[in-house]
């Protein structure tokens, strides 16, 4: 059954409704008012006469629920206060100015506290279960932190990054090793999983890596004419209008001109000092922007196996656009249209794998827009809004992945979204990925940051139900041109056979109801991006319950019930996004020439496989094509890295040992019997317990882990160094058991939304 595309259907976002049993119904509207002395009724009925909608006596308690004998409760007095529109917006913006400061100020003085005395985990139960005073020392959640690339070199990546949640989920597989070493018969030597858990504090980067760049280049040489319209072509098909047959006008704008008048300003002679080869004057600079153009698609075409190699990489043109650009540390020495060619910059660094150095483009690209009064519209046409618009969203979308603050806030920008204009494509691609970016700012500085304050710790409901109806107001509002025609979860992969008799046949033959779909590949994209935004608002839930999942593993009375899970409906809708990135991964990649899927496409599905995967794990019922669906990501990726791209390799060994491991410690979550006899005298993970709990075990006694473990080691009378312990106190081995204990124990007690902290780690 299809889920419901409203993700914040089911997610309780009132503090105050979540305090009350009893919800209220709204007001019916009146047609006229009434005065207090011509009233026959009482003006507020209580909560039970309000639901039940029967007339309320008033009396408290009042007479039906006295009769009923129900429990009488009347709803707080509100006093309203009207005020200027102008006066509310002027409050609101300063209130959300001292909460940032606040947040500032409470933020650098925990870890102040926190480099003081470093936090414990407490066994005791969390006083957010009893209603006392917030716990001195929480669980860490998914804060930035310093990764190491291949070369050893650390960057930060904030809470957002795919790397930071990877590392994080890394953690919880490293910590429960023990666990999935004995559920694995046949380990050997060099069990699966064995490289993921290895590369726990690293991420997969090329910036450590510089571009090898020739040094004797002549940009006033161009390609044959019908190499650059056939690169052109390319290059509008991936990152714009689809040579004008895209309905939705493309999602970015890039201001190409006629390839005539590109050929006719290479002609012009250059400036020409004695004895000194012709150098490229003034005029030339617009060309930067065509041999960045074919730098890009470059990468497009490196399908071979073995071609991701240095030298194959379109580096000769790359090295063309920067010599026309001069120094790159100047800023000064950049015009207005070496905006789009900084922007263009971007997008190849990213197909390189190089985000830091895509960053650094796009933060010149911005900063250079905001010395031109881009941000406030000094550009004077529609070609120059589209432009900024364009370095706004990779801006965005670098800032997000990567964790970090955009180079220009919203507060700053002024200009005018982009405008149907004669001899342009459509602007409503464009504007719907601009609206987007938006959101993803509030996602990134609200849901994550602000919601993992102590005092706002109650407050995470709200600002992530918040994230989810505004991402469900922005689906609802596209207009026609940007709406999808169905569900992508009714595309469905044919089988096998009827595969093999389609081959080399209509993309709409391999993946049943593509058809309908029709071929706006921005369109499709612009929902990836949407889908993406869901999980990544969701995720941090998500993977506080595949924690309380493993550390049920050990706890025999402490079985692990998805279905009673306090945010399972945004968890399940977390999960449908990923299923339909995956659908519009496959769509994407069939209509693709030479099936090519831009980084960006491949970070997508690479999320979303991930986060199957983990659906897996905390989720009783498998589907079939959810199996199916995670399997071909493996294959694309595996598929990438033949050509030679580390990144793909990185991806694919990832997905393959998570998969791997997550399949062995699925079992015990959901099979109560499995995991008794895994408990038992004669069960494998009996000698991983401390001594105490397996005499527990031993007896039939339930094994609780929320206890503490030396209370628990004394159990057999011999105390954590007595006779009767094996695992003698101080060893590696008695050390590491009991850690793991320790931490399942303060997982299982966690309260789910503080994954959303920031200050805890």
């Amino acid at each position: 059954m299809t889920r419901p595309l409203d993700p914040a259907a089911n997610l309780n976002i009132s503090p105050a409704s979540a305090s009350s049993p009893v919800h209220r119904l709204p007001v019916n509207p009146r047609r006229k008012k009434v005065s207090p002395d011509e009233r026959k009724r009482v003006a507020t009925a209580c909560n039970s006469c309000n639901v039940r909608r029967i007339k309320c006596s008033g009396e408290r308690p009042c007479r039906q629920c006295t009769s009923a004998q129900r429990d009488c409760q009347y709803p707080e007095p509100v006093e309203r206060v009207t005020i200027p529109r102008a006066e509310l917006e002027s409050l609101q913006r300063r209130c959300a100015s001292l909460e940032r400061q606040l947040a500032s100020t409470e933020r650098s003085d925990h870890r102040g506290e926190q480099a003081a005395s470093p936090p414990t985990c407490s066994n005791s139960t969390p006083s957010s279960l009893t209603g006392g005073a917030p716990h001195p020392s929480r669980l860490g959640g998914i804060d930035g932190r310093m990764l190491a690339d291949p070369a050893g070199t650390s960057r930060y990546l904030g809470e957002t990054s795919g790397a930071t949640f990877l590392d994080s989920l890394k953690k919880l597989i490293v910590i429960a090793a023990p666990l999935a070493k004995v559920l694995d018969a046949d380990a050997g030597r060099h069990p699966a999983g064995a490289a993921f858990l290895a590369s726990l504090g690293q991420y997969q980067t090329h910036d450590s890596h510089p571009l090898v760049l020739p040094t004797a280049v002549d940009p006033l040489t161009l390609p044959p004419e019908a190499d650059m319209l056939s690169a052109l072509s390319q290059a509008r098909y991936f990152i714009q209008d689809g040579n004008g047959t895209f309905p939705s006008g493309g999602i970015m704008f890039w201001p190409f001109g006629d390839i005539h008048e590109i050929l006719s300003l290479a002609s012009l002679p250059g400036r020409q000092s004695a004895g000194e080869p012709q150098q490229p004057g003034p005029h030339h600079r617009p060309l930067a922007l065509y041999h960045a153009c074919f730098a890009f698609v470059r990468m497009l075409n490196i399908r071979e196996p073995g071609s991701a190699v240095d030298g194959q990489l379109g580096e000769e043109y790359f090295a063309k656009a920067r010599s026309l650009l001069g120094n790159v540390l100047d800023r000064t020495t950049y015009t207005i249209t070496d905006i789009a060619v900084l922007a263009l910059m971007t997008l190849y660094m990213i197909e390189n794998n190089r985000r830091d150095a895509a960053y650094m483009a796009i933060s010149n690209a911005m900063a250079i827009s905001v010395m031109h009064g881009f941000h406030k519209g000094g550009s004077g046409n529609e070609i120059g809004v589209r432009t900024f618009w364009t370095v706004y969203v990779l801006d965005r979308w670098l800032g997000c992945v990567m964790g970090r603050p955009p180079t220009t806030p919203d507060d700053a920008i002024t200009l005018p979204l982009p405008r149907d204009y004669p001899g342009l494509p459509s602007p409503a691609g464009l504007r719907a990925h601009v609206e987007l970016c938006k959101i993803s700012d509030y996602i990134v500085y609200s849901s994550y940051r602000e919601a993992g304050l102590p005092d706002l710790l109650t407050k995470a409901t709200v600002r992530v139900g918040k994230a989810l109806e505004m991402l469900r107001k922005w689906r609802a509002d596209l207009p026609p041109s940007l709406q999808l025609p169905a569900d992508p979860l009714t595309l469905l992969p044919v089988d096998i056979f009827t595969m093999a008799a389609s081959f080399g046949q209509d993309p709409a033959g391999l993946l049943t109801g593509a058809a309908v779909f029709g071929r706006d590949r921005a369109c499709w994209s612009l929902h990836m991006s949407y889908n993406q935004l869901l999980i990544l608002a969701i995720r941090p839930a998500m993977l506080m319950a595949v924690w309380k999942a493993v550390a049920s593993i050990v706890c025999d009375d402490l079985p692990f019930d998805m279905e009673n899970h306090p945010h399972l409906e945004p968890i399940r809708a977390c999960s449908d996004a990923a299923r339909r990135n995956l659908r519009l991964g496959r769509l994407m990649r069939l209509h693709s020439p030479r099936q090519k899927l831009l980084l960006p496409d491949m970070h997508n599905i690479f999320n979303a496989a991930i986060v199957l995967t983990m659906h897996q794990m905390i989720f009783v019922n498998l589907r079939t094509q959810d199996l199916d669906d995670v399997g071909w990501t493996i294959e694309v990726f595996d598929a990438e890295a033949e050509t030679g791209s580390e990144y793909a390799r990185d991806c694919a060994r990832v997905l393959h040992d998570f998969k791997y491991l997550a399949q062995r410690l699925r079992n015990p979550i959901h099979d109560p019997d499995a995991k008794r006899v895994l408990l038992s005298d004669e069960g494998g993970l009996r000698d991983l317990l401390p001594n105490g709990l397996k005499a527990a075990a031993g007896r039939g006694a339930m094994v609780d882990v929320s206890s503490n473990y030396a209370s628990a080691a004394a159990i057999d009378g011999g105390g954590a160094d007595g006779p009767g312990h094996q695992m003698k106190s101080g060893t590696p081995l008695y050390q590491r058991v009991a850690a793991m204990y320790q931490t399942l124990s303060c997982w299982w007690q966690a309260d789910y939304m503080q994954f959303y902290s920031t200050h805890l780690s």
